[in-house]
């Protein structure tokens, strides 16, 4: 099969393929309808990049582009093959020694499928390819991101859901929100809680296994979405969830910061290359094959600024998924473990804490307009809020806070309670053991086991 681009043909048998198997095959030319760089990121890249690059001139092709072009024709290189083990010999089974391995170690399996020894190859020996005292350091510089710089990129989470390209699509059309949304909700939330935990680093802690357990979800996810799909928009557009959108997964570690920059409190050239190996560690253990890590910060920043402009437009789910992900159901979720006078009030104001907390802090990033474009024919667009002025409020405490925070960076000794909850991933911990309890209270398990079924596709909405 082919497709015809205003470029050149473009044949089944040149793109599908996993790259892994197939390193000496040319590199694959950008999908057709992601060959266009989106107005939607414009703002956000001129202020969080914009002092470090020329955000335009860092978009012309080079080596490093044309390996993340190559890039969106797959999913995880590694559990690609993990799906085809599932596929074989059966989910319950596949599920069970992939979970022996994961907690257990490969030596315990008897004749291990040769997918788990690859996978467990890479997994058991990943922290030799990274400088984890630099990463750490990277880890603590994330942490100290002022409040409302890390309220600015969970908010950030909610626009890029809904209005990326890929992910709007892939999110929508699995119909995992608005199906099992508490679960899916729970559970997204619940992998990024444990990601600025230290344990991220040990193979053998819960939070690094839990990104495992995403990162096959992933690959089974796209493996029924291309099928959903078919050829024909393959051929457009490339893999359902692929492996260049993967970098984005551990990037919230450095934006957190670079927004303090943007409002004044700047980072050394140091603290921005352990930032860097954090943020770099994070796209590896997402699934992000080496090829495409930058050899530095300032790389970094220019990979996020290209991944980023070629984010596309929202999918015809955007609305939907606003509602799904916003909607007041998810607040009362998180808040069903607290106590009762503060669940009142979170179910009685739960549109005003949503917006006030998650949607219009993005727009700081984002500006205003597109706040109001994500929210259009939601449940939010209804509500007739002004995003105008709710985004500029939110720029203001934003720009105190740095302000204090810039204070605090001057002082002889640091808050001493203060680093010893960040050096031990306190708020993480925290976190995830409230989202425990949420899932205990709803007899739910929050195992990401809700795509093992899913490669043939049929159970997806579109």
């Amino acid at each position: 099969m082919t497709v015809t681009s205003e470029r050149s043909e473009i044949r089944l048998e040149d793109v599908d393929f996993n790259r892994r198997h197939h390193p000496d095959k040319p590199l694959r030319p950008i999908p057709p309808g992601r060959d266009y760089f989106a107005d939607q990121w414009r703002h956000m890249r001129e202020m969080l990049f914009g002092e470090w690059i020329d955000i335009d001139k860092e978009v012309e092709p080079n080596d490093l582009t044309r390996w993340r072009d190559d890039y969106f024709w797959q999913a995880d290189e590694l559990m690609i093959d993990v799906v085809d083990m599932f596929e074989r010999i059966g989910p319950e089974r596949g599920r069970a020694l992939f979970e022996q391995a994961l907690t257990r170690g490969i030596d315990t399996l008897d004749d291990p499928p040769a997918e788990l020894v690859a996978l467990f190859d890479h997994l058991d020996n990943l922290a030799n390819e990274f400088d984890l005292a630099a990463a750490e350091r990277g880890r603590m510089l994330a942490l100290s991101s002022t409040v409302c710089a890390t309220t600015i990129i969970r908010g950030w989470a909610f626009y890029e859901t809904a209005m990326t390209g890929d992910i709007s699509a892939a999110t929508g059309a699995t119909g995992r929100f608005a199906d099992d949304g508490p679960r899916r909700f729970l559970e997204t939330a619940r992998v990024f809680a444990q990601f600025v935990r230290p344990e991220i680093f040990d193979r053998w802690a819960e939070p690094f296994q839990d990104v495992v357990r995403v990162r096959l979800m992933h690959a089974l996810a796209s493996r029924g979405l291309r099928r959903k799909w078919g050829d024909a928009l393959y051929l457009k557009y490339g893999e359902p969830i692929p492996v260049t959108s993967l970098l984005g997964f551990g990037s919230g570690m450095l934006l957190s910061r670079l927004v303090d920059h943007a409002f004044g409190r700047k980072l050394t050239d140091q603290q921005l290359e352990d930032l860097a190996e954090y943020s770099n560690y994070s796209g590896r253990l997402w699934g992000a094959p080496a090829q495409l890590r930058p050899a530095n910060g300032l790389e970094l920043i220019k990979s996020l600024n290209y991944v980023l402009a070629r984010g596309g437009n929202p999918s015809p789910w955007r609305a939907e998924l606003v509602d799904a992900i916003a909607g007041p159901h998810h607040l009362r979720t998180l808040t069903e473990a607290l106590p009762g006078p503060l669940r009142w009030f979170a179910a009685r104001y739960a549109n005003q804490i949503t917006a006030t907390v998650a949607l219009a802090p993005a727009g700081v990033v984002f500006g205003y307009r597109q706040i109001e474009a994500m929210v259009a024919d939601s449940l939010f667009d209804r509500l007739g809020y002004d995003w105008k002025r709710r985004v500029g409020l939110f720029e203001q405490l934003t720009r105190a806070n740095v302000r204090l925070a810039m204070l605090a960076d001057r002082l002889p000794f640091p808050n001493p309670i203060r680093e010893h909850r960040r050096r031990v991933g306190a708020a993480g911990r925290e976190r995830v053991e409230m989202m425990n309890k949420v899932a205990e209270l709803r007899r739910m398990r929050l195992d990401f086991t809700h795509h093992d079924r899913s490669t043939k596709g049929d159970t997806f909405t579109g």
